[in-house]
């Protein structure tokens, strides 16, 4: 399990994207990302901090997201096969095994026509 706080008043609210569902009610968003400590734990047994979403334009430009909260994982996942316990959620993703090792289907030969008596 991850656990975020979110210190409310740094979420920039020009962020919040305005989306209309199926049944018409209207919700917000706001997309955000966590970042793994780079020395381990912090003081507060902090794994990361968690920033506002950059868009690829503003990443390229240098634009630089504000830190506005931590998050911990607490690792006490319930999947089945594996323990109770799951790699942590920083771990490099593996590639799915369904694409590993997956070939091409055999093209199509032509059918030989030539003893076909008209």
């Amino acid at each position: 399990m991850i656990t975020l706080s979110i210190d409310t008043s740094k979420i920039d609210k020009s962020l919040l994207k305005e989306v209309t569902k199926r049944d018409g009610t209207i919700t917000k968003y706001l997309n955000l990302v966590c970042f793994p400590n780079k020395d381990g734990k912090d003081a507060h047994d902090n794994d990361g901090v968690v920033k506002h979403s950059l868009t690829k334009e503003q990443q390229a430009s240098g634009v630089t997201s504000p830190i506005i909260g931590n998050y911990k994982d607490k690792g006490n996942y319930k999947d089945k096969g594996n323990g109770g316990s799951a790699p942590s959620f920083v771990d490099k993703v593996k590639p799915a095994k369904a694409f590993q090792n997956r070939t091409k289907p055999a093209p199509k030969q032509e059918e030989d026509f030539d003893d076909i008596p008209f």
